[in-house]
C-alpha cells in the first residue's frame, strides 16, 4: 500500500512501515497499565533515567539553589537586615521548582484514543505541559523508530519515538524519548486500535490521484494527436 502527498505528489510505501511494526515483538512492559479497551486508555512512566533527562537535572539544581537563598534570605531578615519580600520571592522560586520535579517524577503519561483523535496528556499534577490531540482522519498506520539523537550517541538504552503516519505521507509524534519495549507496544495497540476503513485512506487517495491525472492528461493528448494530423 502507498499514501500519496497531495501536495508534492510523492508516494510513500506505508505498507513497509506497517509490517516492520507488526513483526516487531509486542509484548506489553508489566508497569504499562491498560486503563480501558474501549476506548483505548494507556498509562505509563517515561521517566526511565532521570540522570539523563536535562528537566529533570535543571529543576534538581534549581530547587536547590533557591532553597538555599531562600534559607539565607529568612535568616537576614530575621536579623532585620533584608524586607521579608525577599526570602517569600525566593521561597515562591523554591516551590515551583521543586513542583515542576515532583510532574517529572510522579506524573505519567496518559494516551486516549477515541473514535476521531488521540489525546496525550501527562497526569495526575497538572503541568504546563499542555494535552496534545491528533486527530485519526487519514492516519494509515503507527510506527516505532528508535530517535535521531538514540542513533548519534549511542545510548546504552536507546530510545524511540512513536509516530502516527498519514496517508497523504506526513507524520505527526504521539509519545516520544520512549524504550524500545514501550514504544513498540504503544505502537502495536494503536494499529490494533485503527479501523479498516482507516487503512484504506492511502488507496483512496492513491485512486484519486490516478483518476486526476487520467482527467488532466486527456486533454494534453488530444491536443498532441491534433497537432500530429496537421
Amino acid at each position: 500500500m502507498v499514501a500519496l502527498c497531495e501536495r508534492c505528489g510523492s508516494v510513500f510505501d506505508i505498507e513497509k512501515q506497517r509490517q516492520k511494526s507488526k513483526r516487531r515483538k509486542a509484548r506489553r512492559p508489566p508497569a504499562l497499565r491498560i486503563l480501558a479497551d474501549e476506548p483505548l486508555h494507556l498509562a505509563f512512566r517515561t521517566n526511565f533515567r532521570l540522570d539523563k533527562s536535562e528537566n529533570f537535572t535543571t529543576s534538581f539544581i534549581l530547587s536547590g539553589v533557591f532553597s538555599m537563598v531562600a534559607v539565607l534570605m529568612a535568616g537576614l531578615y530575621l536579623e532585620n537586615e533584608v524586607p521579608i519580600v525577599l526570602p517569600l520571592v525566593f521561597a515562591i522560586m523554591a516551590c515551583a521548582a521543586l513542583y515542576s520535579l515532583a510532574t517529572i517524577v510522579y506524573n505519567q503519561t496518559h494516551i486516549r484514543v477515541d473514535a476521531d483523535s488521540i489525546r496525550v496528556a501527562r497526569r495526575p499534577l497538572p503541568s504546563l505541559t499542555r494535552e496534545r490531540q491528533l486527530e485519526l482522519d487519514d492516519v494509515d498506520a503507527f510506527s516505532a523508530d528508535e530517535t535521531a539523537a538514540s542513533q548519534r550517541e549511542g545510548y546504552d538504552t536507546p530510545r524511540f519515538n512513536v509516530w502516527a503516519h498519514y496517508a497523504y505521507g506526513g507524520r505527526k509524534l504521539v509519545s516520544g524519548d520512549l524504550t524500545e519495549d514501550y514504544a513498540d507496544y504503544v505502537a502495536s495497540a494503536l494499529n490494533r486500535n485503527l479501523a479498516p476503513e482507516d487503512h484504506a485512506s492511502a488507496a483512496r487517495l492513491r485512486e484519486k490521484q490516478l483518476a486526476d491525472e487520467t482527467a488532466s492528461g486527456a486533454p494534453d493528448k488530444a491536443a498532441n494527436e491534433s497537432e500530429g494530423a496537421r
